[in-house]
Formats: C-alpha cells, sequence, structure tokens
C-alpha cells in the first residue's frame, strides 16, 4: 500500500529540449516586454506552486546557477532521448509529492489561474488535461500513482502513453486560456506580450 501523501502537488517545468526546430535556444528568446521565454514561464509558476522542480540539460551549469535559490533543479542526463526521459529524470525529486502538474517550459503564456485549476483537480489516482474550445493543452497533471509508469520512458512520447492506456481516468478540465495551447517552436515572430 502507497502510504498518503500530505500537501498539495507540485510542478515539474521541462526546460532540458535542444530546440532544435527553433534553431537557437529558445528559452533565452526575448519576449517584447524584455523578458526570457523561461523567466516568464518560471515566474508564473512561481507565483502559484510552493514546490518546484526545474529540469534542465547537463551542459546547463549557467542556468542551474541562476535559478537554484528558488527551484530545485534537476539535469537530465537523457534529455536528448526525449521529453519523455526528462521527465523520467525529474521523478525521484518528487516521490513525496500527491500529483506533478508537467510544464513546459517554452509555454509563456499559460495564465496562473490555469496551472492552479489544474493543481485543484489533481489528486494521486487522477490524470487531468486542459482544453480550450475543446482542444487539448498544457500543462497537464500527473498523479503519483501513475510515478512509476514513467520512470522508464520510451522515445519522446513523454506521457502521451500513459494517458492513452488510463483514458478513462482523465478529468477533463475546459479552461478560458488560449495560453494552454501556444508554445514556441519555430516561428519567433510569433511571439507577443504574455
Amino acid at each position: 500500500m502507497i502510504p498518503a501523501v500530505a500537501g498539495l502537488p507540485g510542478c515539474i517545468v521541462l526546460a532540458a529540449g535542444s530546440s532544435r526546430r527553433f534553431g537557437s535556444d529558445k528559452r533565452q528568446f526575448l519576449l517584447p516586454s524584455g523578458t526570457t521565454l523561461l523567466d516568464q514561464t518560471l515566474a508564473t509558476v512561481r507565483d502559484v506552486f510552493d514546490r518546484r522542480v526545474l529540469v534542465l540539460r547537463t551542459d546547463d551549469d549557467e542556468l542551474a546557477a541562476r535559478y537554484r535559490a528558488d527551484w530545485q533543479i534537476v539535469l537530465a542526463p537523457d534529455a536528448a532521448l526525449g521529453m519523455g526521459h526528462s521527465l523520467a529524470a525529474a521523478l525521484p525529486a518528487v516521490q513525496d509529492w500527491p500529483g506533478a502538474v508537467i510544464a513546459l517550459a517554452d509555454m509563456a503564456w499559460v495564465q496562473a489561474k490555469s496551472f492552479r485549476a489544474v493543481q485543484a483537480a489533481l489528486e494521486p489516482s487522477a490524470l487531468v488535461v486542459p482544453f480550450y474550445c475543446g482542444e487539448r493543452g498544457n500543462p497537464v497533471g500527473i498523479g503519483r500513482d501513475y510515478f512509476g509508469r514513467l520512470a522508464n520512458p520510451q522515445g519522446d512520447s513523454g506521457a502521451r502513453q500513459l494517458f492513452g492506456e488510463y483514458s478513462g481516468r482523465v478529468i477533463r478540465l475546459e479552461l478560458d486560456d488560449t495560453g494552454i495551447l501556444r508554445d514556441l517552436d519555430l516561428q519567433p515572430a510569433q511571439a507577443v506580450r504574455p
């Protein structure tokens, strides 16, 4: 039997991608406000969550030093193999959480209220997916009961396979936030003030 876990779910921010399609380190892309993409994402998460993990690449010494005061830093040695490997690297650090909200570093337009809604719906046996006008978005929530299933990832699917396998347990949240659909991938010219 898994022991009860106290406290609210925390947040894991996946920021170990290589930005190959973007052409440069998109985490450091400057938004019109003068804030980097990563700083904007982290500021919103920090305002909502007391427990936070930031997943970086093993060669991200400068970023790790910059954020270490406010974040638990996890380095993902297999990040190049896909997002699932970055998430798996973070799981040992969150075993005492009842669940984890999984945020993507390049989704700087997600509103704090959306993070709070996913956090509030999450419990150890739940999977939570936000939607805007019927379209699936991020961040997602993963209850602690599923952490073991994510420990040995296969490629770049992250938790996608898990959500498909347990689709009957997924809590669908319809949110009024276009930011849950918006990331910065191929076209930096589309970035606007969050």
